[in-house]
């Protein structure tokens, strides 16, 4: 059974200050949806019951605000059912899903892994990069548990890329089965794929700890990690609308993606680009 999904929010947000000085860059609007919304979403719609936020203490109060019971706010529009359906689905997360809040306690994305071990019981889990926002056709967290059904492997969501938009360095090699076997300088690509932030893990990933070496600023990386189980890993490359929510314009263009596939909205969007933007 999979139904545990871990999803990483460490960092300060610091790519995004000044708005990120009191408010976790988690919590920024995707259009009318804070970003974390969409996360949780896909992980419910996969079918987890159980979201392990890993957080710092920057940001844990507001995210579980967020996802918590507000009796004022529900005494105040029970007069209000057109205002009311604006919290259904959320309501819905928040009475269906178990939440957990675990600070992160060593660096790097193995460090804020690594901090969650203690709150998950099966032997394989969802991690969730909590600054990668992907729309596809199926939720990708249930596209790697569906493909893990069938050879039980460890699974990898990779992304192609045209070549000049290639990192420097963490591209992919894989073999002809699609098994990782290494990352790569870009000079030495074995493909055009990267890592982009979903994986289905196995509970053995936190057994290798101490064979990990740190990294710039003493931090531990998780695909480095993943190196240790060759041939245990598959990657599985796929099709939908990535965006980076860690910096600035991967909010201005995840907000114009979903504002397009609100019928009402995409009116107004699209008027607006084409009287004030271009010429």
């Amino acid at each position: 059974m999979i139904n545990e999904a871990v999803i990483l929010l460490g960092g300060m947000g610091t790519r995004l200050l000044p708005y990120t000085k009191t408010i976790p860059k988690e919590m920024l609007p995707v259009f009318d949806v804070p970003n974390i919304y969409l996360l949780v979403k896909e992980a419910y719609l996969s079918n987890i019951k159980k979201i392990i936020f890993v957080v710092t203490k920057h940001n844990e109060k507001i995210i579980k605000n967020f996802f918590s019971d507000d009796n004022y706010l529900n005494d105040f529009l029970k007069d209000k059912p057109d205002k009311q359906r604006h919290l259904d689905d959320l309501n819905k997360l928040i009475n269906e899903l178990e939440f957990i809040y675990v600070n992160q306690n060593l660096k790097g994305t193995y460090g804020a892994l690594y901090s969650a071990k203690d709150y998950i019981n099966n032997e394989n889990f969802i991690v969730m990069y909590g600054d990668d926002l992907i729309d596809s056709p199926i939720p990708l967290t249930k596209s790697l548990i569906d493909n893990y059904q069938k050879n039980k492997k460890m699974q990898v969501a990779i992304y192609e890329q045209e070549d000049k938009y290639l990192p420097k360095t963490g591209i992919i090699k894989m073999d002809s089965e699609n098994n990782l076997i290494d990352l790569v300088n870009k000079d030495e690509q074995n493909s055009k794929c990267i890592l982009h932030g979903r994986m289905l893990l196995n509970k053995k990933i936190f057994d290798i700890k101490s064979k990990l070496i740190k990294h710039e600023n003493d931090e531990y990386y998780l695909p480095y990690a993943l190196l240790e189980f060759k041939k245990e890993v598959e990657c599985y490359k796929y099709h939908g609308d990535y965006f980076n929510l860690g910096e600035k314009t991967g909010y201005i263009k995840a907000s114009i993606h979903y504002a397009m596939k609100n019928d009402k909205e995409k009116e107004n969007l699209l008027n607006y680009i084409n009287n004030n933007i271009g010429d």
